[in-house]
């Protein structure tokens, strides 16, 4: 069975990206294993085939969940250069992604098409064609985490200090990357090691994506993505716009909740694209055509 409706009720059609050029962790490690954890479930053999040949090749992972928090260790040291790629920026005013938003160094959207292409090319060496892998499925995971998509001059959010629901301070970066999603999962799975209750997650967000025999392909399209993001992060409940590093926040329980609604929704939206765009660099299938659902109703 081929898949060509939404998972939800709109239908996203998702078109070939035409751009191509040469702060915080999104999610966390445990956010990126889960978007990996998800998406090698919905690979086609082909494309799972060269994925896992591909994670053999490499010396410190045995598996595609675990290769996706790479690039975060390396930004710092041997890839410094790949810093500005996990997010880009704009002015405050500013309401449309494209391509003139990526930082002369390069940032997100730009970062996505060269390791896209990076895998499509047969001139790729294996080493590269390994790097590319674990970094392409880095960045799809962090374009879907909202404040990647950001305002220029607050990095991502890190500099807006918050009272996380009254108990701890932190910064709104990181209740995005990882906040939400730790206190979901000690409150759901106290009984299991803090270690295992991300698969506790990834089980409960597959079973809400309707993709059981379906062949899964989405086109790599990262300014649709990153617009999605933007628009998310620019609503009025998200409390990003009107927030400065001045002015401490306290998001209370009614805004955990809608977060943690539009967090499970981005995390199977970037799990199903991630799957759905190896499955077409790596084994194509153009007569089908996966698009994802939206969340950026959920704080309207």
């Amino acid at each position: 069975m081929r898949i060509t409706m939404a998972l939800s009720a709109a239908i996203i059609a998702i078109a070939p990206a035409s751009l191509f050029s040469a702060p915080a962790d999104a999610y966390g490690s445990d956010g990126h294993r889960i978007v990996c954890d998800l998406a090698y479930r919905y690979l086609s053999d082909e494309a799972r085939g060269e994925v896992d040949r591909l994670v053999e090749l490499d010396e410190e992972y045995s598996h595609f969940r675990d290769v996706c928090s790479w690039a975060d260790r390396v930004r710092n040291t041997t890839h410094r250069f790949t810093t500005p790629w996990h997010y880009t920026g704009q002015e405050r005013e500013d309401r449309v992604v494209d391509v003139e938003d990526c930082a002369p160094m390069g940032c997100i959207i730009s970062a996505i098409e060269l390791h896209a292409e990076a895998l499509r090319s047969d001139e790729t060496s294996a080493e590269e064609r390994v790097e590319a892998l674990k970094f392409y499925a880095h960045w799809v995971g962090d374009i879907h985490q909202p404040l990647h998509v950001s305002i220029n001059g607050d990095r991502g959010g890190n500099d807006i200090d918050v009272l996380w629901r009254g108990e701890r301070h932190t910064n709104l970066h990181r209740v995005w990357d990882s906040e939400i999603l730790y206190d979901y999962m000690d409150e759901t799975w106290p009984f299991a090691p803090e270690g295992d209750r991300w698969s506790y997650l990834a089980d409960e967000l597959a079973a809400e994506i309707p993709l059981a025999g379906s062949s899964v392909v989405t086109r790599v399209d990262p300014i649709a993505w990153a617009q999605e993001s933007h628009d998310i992060a620019r609503t009025r409940g998200f409390g990003y716009v009107w927030a400065r590093p001045e002015n401490p926040i306290e998001p209370g329980e009614a805004y955990y909740q809608r977060g943690l609604r539009i967090s499970r929704e981005r995390l199977k939206l970037a799990a199903v694209r991630l799957a759905g765009s190896l499955n077409l660099i790596l084994g194509p299938d153009e007569g089908a055509l996966i698009a994802g659902h939206g969340a950026s109703a959920a704080f309207e």
